[in-house]
Formats: C-alpha cells, sequence, structure tokens
C-alpha cells in the first residue's frame, strides 16, 4: 500500500538508484519499517538510555516516528547496489543535525564486510570532521545478520543490533557511553540526554534480558524483518535492484 503524502522528519534519498520514480515512495518505507524497530524493539526493551520505555517512541500510534524522543534526526537512505565509501562520506558531511542514520536497504553485503565498510567510513569521517573543526561523532554498526546471544553483555550487544538493514549511526561522542544501541534527536535539532546516570547500560541490559524478555525481543525482531521483506519487495522490483 502506498504511504500517505506529506514530509517524513529528517528524510533524506541519496545513491546511484535515488532518481529512480520509486525512490521516494521506498525511501518512506524504510523509515516507516525503522521506526518499528525503534518503537518496539529499542524503546519498549528498554534498550537505550536515550529512548523513555511509554514514552512517544514506544506508544506505536503512528508509522513516522517524529515526535519527541521518536525522531531519528537526518535518515538517509542510500539507494545503492554496493557501499560507496566517497558518496557516503559526502552524504555525512553534508548533514548539520548531530544524530545521523545512514541505511543502505539493497546492499547484500553480509556483517563482517559491513562492519569493515562501517569502520573505514568512520575513520575518514571523523578525520575529516577534525580537519574542519567540526565535532568528531562516535559511529555504531547496525545489520540484520550480527552474531549475537544472551550470554554475555558483549554477545547482546550483537543480538540488540540486529536492525531490518545494515546502518550506520552517527551520533555526538558523549552519548556513546554505556553500550548504547540508538540515540534520538528533539524536534528542537538538540540531541536527547538521559535524565539519569546511564551507568554501564551494556550489563544492565544484559541482566534484564538474559532472564526472560529476550524471547520475545527477538520474536519482535524477525516479525519486523517479515514486515520489511514483504513491504520492500515490489519497490525493489520496481527499482531493478533484486
Amino acid at each position: 500500500m502506498a504511504r500517505p503524502p506529506g514530509p517524513v522528519p529528517g528524510l533524506r534519498v541519496h545513491g546511484s538508484l535515488a532518481s529512480h520514480p520509486a525512490a521516494e515512495a521506498f525511501a518512506r518505507e524504510v523509515h516507516r519499517v525503522h521506526g518499528r524497530y525503534l518503537r518496539e524493539v529499542v524503546a519498549a526493551f528498554a534498550l537505550c538510555p536515550h529512548v523513555k520505555p511509554g514514552g512517544a517512541a514506544s506508544r506505536g500510534a503512528t508509522d513516522v516516528p517524529g515526535e519527541g524522543e521518536a525522531a531519528f534526526g537526518a535518515f538517509c537512505v542510500l539507494l545503492d547496489r554496493e557501499p560507496d565509501l566517497e558518496a557516503t562520506l559526502a552524504t555525512a558531511l553534508a548533514l548539520s543535525e548531530p544524530v545521523a542514520h545512514l541505511v543502505f536497504p539493497l546492499i547484500a553485503l553480509g556483517p563482517a564486510p559491513f562492519e569493515r565498510f562501517a569502520a573505514a567510513f568512520g575513520d575518514r569521517v571523523r578525520r575529516e570532521r577534525a580537519r574542519r573543526g567540526d565535532d568528531v561523532p562516535t559511529l555504531a554498526a547496525f545489520h540484520p545478520g550480527l552474531e549475537g546471544d544472551a550470554s554475555s553483555p558483549d554477545r547482546l550487544i550483537g543480538l540488540l543490533r540486529r536492525a531490518p538493514d545494515p546502518f550506520v549511526q552517527l551520533v555526538p561522542e558523549g552519548l556513546a557511553q554505556g553500550g548504547t544501541v540508538m540515540a534520538m534527536i528533539r524536534p528542537d535539532g538538540t540531541p536527547s540526554l538521559p535524565t539519569s546516570d546511564r551507568g554501564d547500560h551494556a550489563h544492565q541490559n544484559w541482566r534484564r534480558l538474559a532472564s526472560g524478555p529476550i524471547g520475545a525481543l527477538v520474536a519482535r525482531v524477525e516479525d519486523i524483518r517479515a514486515d520489511r521483506d514483504r513491504s520492500y519487495a515490489p519497490y525493489v522490483e520496481a527499482i531493478g535492484a533484486a
């Protein structure tokens, strides 16, 4: 079903296939699916100290995160069949938002090659921002195929970062402490900071989830992934990226 018209906060479409007639609608669908991941996984299971459970991000009443701490900041959908380091760097350097998500819904890279790409990109973007005198971001890579389980806090992070698509998150350096899974942006453009001490959020997540809720979380991730596959299919076919 076609998404309703109207602006989607922070949404941008880039990449070699961005000029395709179906690209904008496809990008909106990517945003919708990642909105589910934000609300139903990150917020509902309290995975990030910057997103409050039961708040705007977890109510699920809207397909488009955009109020309070539910907004993504810059949400860039890069429509390339393979990740392009130079194009991704140019996209990131042109952004003004302090929090950004660079999403790659068409690439077929496994988690290890994507993490290597993200590391190379991170090195380049940090060096270029430092050279320009800008704030240097911290990056995190997410991928639907990341290895992980509930056997340890470090292994759990991989499980919790099984997003619907490969993406790289850029956040101000101070927001990345404590095992952050996601960081959000307020409507006024400022990063969302937690109201209490984060402590070791990765260990907190592990202690809380390993004893029970992890099964429900994995089931929700799998449901969102199935929604993603169904809803993307007509766009991928139309764009010719199958």
